[in-house]
């Protein structure tokens, strides 16, 4: 899964042949940044970094300087173009402006285009794609218990609710597992697993194996700042 750089949220999948994708890529959580490391170390050693760039283009979204402009307001100004969401990755959000990633077709589009954001004259240009470039994403640690690894129990722990609560939340289709819907209260979470919960935040769970002294299960994860 990639996305123009480390850590990444909005991901374009990438298969490779499974002669390419043993060893070292299998053996990291689907949407981790040790898996997406080891990707970028496998296309360098076949030479084939440059491919990415077919996939999925940086831009670099400047303004005039005199406005802050936030996500919000560059993501409003590019829906304005007529573009539609599921072509475009992240905003990454800077002191001079933004970076954006998406597929090389809408960006050529979208520096042709883009003439303004929020009350900014601002322009966009197609830009080589740091591939050191890595998430500056802030979290908050979490560290609690849980009787077993299932979605409704982990819920209640990581949103501080009570377990009718996080029932209701899965059931009523307010919960994501890697930004798919789940509904049912005793699927497992995984180290890796990214869990959204609507109303409460998003979570990345770290582990959820080693137990404590009263047979509990102990609960590692990080919410989304």
């Amino acid at each position: 899964m990639w996305g123009g750089y480390v850590g990444s949220v909005r991901r374009r999948a990438v298969f490779l042949p499974e002669w390419m994708a043993e060893g070292e890529i299998s053996e990291q959580p689907l949407f981790s940044e040790e898996r997406e490391k080891a990707f970028l170390c496998l296309l360098e050693s076949f030479g084939m970094l440059s491919e990415l760039s077919e996939h999925v283009c940086t831009l670099r979204l400047t303004g005039s300087g005199y406005e802050e402009l936030s996500h919000r307001d560059w993501l409003g100004a590019l829906m304005a173009l007529g573009v539609k969401r599921n072509v475009l990755g992240d905003i990454l959000v800077q002191s001079s402006g933004a970076l954006l990633f998406c597929e090389p077709v809408c960006g050529a589009y979208i520096s042709s285009e883009l003439k303004s954001a929020g009350r900014d004259r601002v322009y966009a240009e197609l830009t080589e794609t740091d591939l050191d470039l890595s998430s500056e994403q802030k979290f908050e640690s979490i560290s609690t218990t849980i009787a077993a690894p299932r979605l409704d129990g982990v819920v209640k722990a990581l949103c501080s609710i009570s377990r009718e609560q996080a029932q209701r939340a899965v059931s009523g289709g307010l919960c994501e597992i890697n930004y798919y819907p789940e509904k049912e209260p005793d699927v497992r979470l995984l180290p890796g697993d990214i869990l959204s919960v609507r109303g409460y935040g998003k979570f990345v769970i770290d582990s959820a194996s080693d137990e404590t002294r009263r047979g509990r299960i102990k609960l590692l994860a990080r919410k989304y700042l």
